[in-house]
């Protein structure tokens, strides 16, 4: 028997402990879960290893303008001569052209 002089802890702070135990326990399961699904997952997140040549036609007296990320994915902004301007959404993985948007001019506002 316990002595009066001590006290059992109070029902709060066992539910307490076994609550953030539990946590404790999910949070590992959740890593585990998250590297087994990046290991499992090929070329997700890590650079090309291999080199690629792609040919993308511009339109004649077209120019680059700039190039920006996006995601994963490379857009490519393209001004023609008097012709509208033009952004190509590239994959910069493989450099296929996965499409382009088209400005035309428009009536202004």
């Amino acid at each position: 028997m316990a002595s009066p002089t001590q006290a059992s802890a109070p029902l709060w702070l066992k539910v307490l402990v076994i609550v953030m135990g539990l946590l404790i326990v999910a949070g590992f399961v959740v890593i585990a879960a998250e590297i087994a699904r990046r290991m499992s997952t090929p070329n997700a997140g890590r650079p090309p290893t291999g080199t690629f040549s792609e040919r993308i036609a511009l339109p004649s007296g077209a120019r680059v303008v700039s190039m920006t990320t996006a995601g994963d994915r490379l857009v490519v902004h393209v001004e023609t001569q008097g012709g509208p301007a033009a952004a190509y959404i590239v994959d910069p993985r493989n450099g296929a052209l996965l499409g382009t948007v088209e400005f035309p001019p428009g009536p202004g506002r």
